[in-house]
Parts: C-alpha cells; sequence; structure tokens
C-alpha cells in the first residue's frame, strides 16, 4: 500500500501524546534550523505533547542543546535530549569502571569520554573497549589496520553514532556506523548505542514514563526522523508508528528513485511522510 502523506503533524498528535523526533536533518541540517519543523515541536508541546528529542549524536546531551540554541532551537520545542554519545558515556562508566579504553574519533568527541573512571590508552589493541564516536579523516578503509588486532582479540567497539552517513549543508559525510560495520564484518564485537538499536528507545520510555507518571505504550508514541534504516526501521521494530520526514538524508536518492526501491532495500516502512516536518 502507498504510504500516505501527511500535511502536517496537527492531526496525529491526539493520538500520539508522546513523540521521539530525529534532530539532524528534520530539526536542522547542522547549520540552519529549519523553522516550520521547531515551530510543529513547539505547538504540539503546548496542546500537552510530550517531546524527545532522540540524536545518534555521538556527543554528550549538553553539547547538542547548546548546539540547538545557538542555531535559534529554544527549549519550548522539546522536553529532553538523549543523544548515542551520552548513552555511550552510561553503558561505560556501568560496564568498564577501572579499565582500559581507546577513543577513534575527532577531537570535538572528547565529552563524551573525558573525565571518567578508567584510563585511555594510544593503540585500539592495548584496549578492553573501543569507544568510536567518529573518524579521523575520511578514508574508512585506513582505519582498519588501527582495529584489526583488537578485532582479531574480540575487543568490544562501542559505537556512539550509528548513522553510515550525515547530511551537512548539503555535502554527505561518513560517519562511526560505517566503521562498525567494517569491525563486526572482520569478527569485533559492536555494541551499538543508538538508533535502531534498543538503548534510545529504552531510555525515552524511561523519561516519558517518569514524565506522565505512568507506563506509557508503544500507541502513544511516534517516531519522527529521516533515516530508513535508523529511525524508520527502530520504530517498526518497536511497534511505534513512524514519519519519514523526506527532505534529510535520503533526499537525492528520493529524487533519483522514488520511494518505494529505497523502502525495499533499507526493508523499512514509515506509517506516513511528509516532505518537511510542518504543523
Amino acid at each position: 500500500m502507498p504510504v500516505p502523506v501527511l500535511s502536517g503533524l496537527s492531526s496525529l498528535v491526539s493520538r500520539h501524546p508522546f513523540i521521539l523526533c530525529d534532530i539532524w536533518g528534520v530539526v536542522h541540517d547542522g547549520a540552519c534550523a529549519f523553522l516550520p519543523a521547531v515551530d510543529a515541536l513547539s505547538r504540539a508541546r503546548r496542546g500537552g505533547v510530550s517531546v524527545a528529542l532522540v540524536s545518534n549524536s555521538p556527543r554528550r546531551a549538553f553539547q547538542v542543546r547548546e548546539q540547538l540554541q545557538a542555531l535559534g532551537v529554544g527549549e519550548d520545542a522539546y522536553d529532553t535530549v538523549i543523544t548515542s554519545g551520552e548513552l555511550t558515556r552510561s553503558h561505560l562508566e556501568r560496564d568498564f569502571q577501572g579499565q582500559k579504553f581507546y577513543h577513534l574519533g575527532p577531537q570535538e568527541d572528547r565529552a563524551t569520554v573525558e573525565q571518567m573512571d578508567l584510563f585511555e590508552v594510544d593503540h585500539a589493541d592495548e584496549a578492553d573497549v573501543i569507544v568510536a564516536t567518529g573518524l579521523v579523516g575520511r578514508d574508512v578503509d585506513a582505519h582498519m589496520p588501527l582495529l584489526a588486532k583488537a578485532a582479531q582479540n574480540r575487543r568490544p567497539l562501542l559505537c556512539a553514532n550509528p548513522d553510515r552517513v550525515v547530511r551537512h549543508e548539503g555535502k554527505m559525510f561518513i560517519c562511526a556506523g560505517a566503521v562498525a560495520d567494517r569491525y563486526e564484518a572482520m569478527g569485533g564485537p559492536v555494541v551499538w548505542l543508538g538508533k535502531p538499536a534498543p538503548p534510545p528507545y529504552a531510555a525515552s520510555r524511561h523519561f516519558f514514563a517518569e514524565h506522565a507518571g505512568r507506563e506509557v505504550s508503544a500507541s502513544e508514541q511516534l517516531i519522527i526522523g529521516d533515516g530508513l534504516a535508523t529511525d524508520i526501521a527502530g520504530a517498526a521494530r518497536e511497534g511505534i508508528a513512524s514519519i519519514l520526514i523526506e527532505h534529510g538524508v535520503h533526499h537525492a536518492d528520493f529524487l533519483a528513485q522514488g520511494i518505494e526501491p529505497l523502502m525495499k532495500q533499507h526493508r523499512a516502512v514509515p506509517a506516513y511522510r511528509m516532505e518537511f516536518l510542518q504543523w
């Protein structure tokens, strides 16, 4: 069946008073906020909807809040921010205290791994756990020799950004998920801390339950995102209705191929679709 096209979010909020909304590609593109999306989320909240912004950003939640503020996205548009970076940090603190870690990623992600009861090492094969927040350079293949022995020794790799690519100001950039895929192919175990894996949805459910003072069902929730392999696949796995935002990471492919081949490729079908998020 064709995926229904929505004209706006307003028709769904009475049925889905708990919204999990992606950030990059839906609320902003890394440089500019999408004002109709911000307006839609703000209106939803004024109507009593709880909004969790759920991101595969490898950075901490406070850093994402600061970025949102700098882009003009006010706190009236959301109740909480959940990032895979924050979930990664929690996982490290819970399961790897006092152990050795190796950080794979750029300097700007350092807050995710700093000031914890762990010891940082300079080589992946010396570590008890590898934390992948991103790439060092743009060549995925160049990272494999750094990780080969760790994969052979089955050192766990925590993927703090399961996205394979992200669209930034119209350009596509490779993310940590692409490295994690290759690490798994070499036999190394990967712990995925972002969408579509369970951790962000469990964190959202916990927040909604605390916020509402009761358990929240999947049917009351709504996921909004631009990634078929992450947002929409995760929604299907959790039994949550979803809206695919077409003017995001898949935009060029939608124009070239249409939606049907992409849904088949990613094995993910949204309940609804919109070009942009708007009220």
